[in-house]
């Protein structure tokens, strides 16, 4: 899995926690406490991208090989009434 992909499924855990939080019917203080820890998955999650963006990776280890150009299959003529 890509650091982009889990970085965002950080930020959407998070994101769940706090609707969750909010949704269900629970104490105060576990309310409090899931708000809480969803805000600090999804400032975790954001920290990640941010730091994507800010260092980026070289992607010199996974030079694409070149190819050869790999020719169309040709279609065969069929007749063009059945008549």
């Amino acid at each position: 899995m890509s650091s982009l992909t889990k970085a965002a499924l950080i930020c959407g855990s998070g994101s769940m926690i706090i609707l969750v939080s909010i949704l269900i019917n629970l104490p105060f203080a576990v309310q409090i406490f899931l708000l809480l820890t969803g805000l600090a998955v999804s400032v975790y999650g954001v920290f990640l991208l941010v730091k994507m963006v800010v260092y980026p990776v070289e992607k010199s280890s996974e030079a694409p090989t070149e190819q050869a150009p790999v020719p169309a299959p040709k279609k065969k003529k069929r007749p063009t009434s059945t008549l």
